[in-house]
């Protein structure tokens, strides 16, 4: 049986990190529908999947994810764009990540994000994440497998 990583994992907990700590809506980066009204977080997947050696058949791999905070003035989109920089490496967040078997391997620096639009000029400031993940392999009529037994295991 094939199986993949779940990507909804991701939105789903920085979603509710980010509305629990910074009362900010975050949304998917290029998503449809019409954005909230500012301030607000987008978040898009820029690479999600590098592999972390080159055995195809190793479950952990690195991805990276982008926040971009939207705000009405440029000193807004950076004072928040800083407190949520701060929020995703604290302890409480790590203990999240842990929670939902995210690592957070690098926090890049925050950089201004410009993007002109049709009727004004959105002020963005964002930063990008690399993150450990795990893939979850499923055996075929077993369910998941959680647990290796080595020979030094087995008693």
């Amino acid at each position: 049986m094939a199986t993949s990583y779940d990507y909804s994992i991701l939105y789903k907990t920085f979603s509710r990190l980010i509305k629990s700590r910074l009362n900010l809506v975050m949304i998917e980066l290029y998503g449809n529908g019409k954005p909230p009204e500012p301030p607000f977080v987008a978040f898009d997947i820029v690479a999600p999947k590098i592999p972390t050696n080159y055995l195809e058949d190793d479950r952990t791999f690195e991805a990276v994810v982008s926040f971009t905070i939207y705000a009405k003035t440029k000193l807004q989109a950076l004072n928040y764009c800083n407190q949520l920089r701060a929020v995703l490496g604290d302890i409480a967040s790590k203990d999240i990540y842990e929670d939902n078997d995210i690592v957070m391997v690098e926090r890049m620096q925050v950089q201004p994000r410009y993007v002109e639009e049709s009727n004004n000029y959105a002020f963005m400031f964002g930063f990008d994440m690399r993150l450990r993940l795990w893939e979850t392999y499923i055996d075929e009529g077993k369910g998941t497998i959680e647990h290796v037994k080595y020979k030094e295991d087995v008693k």
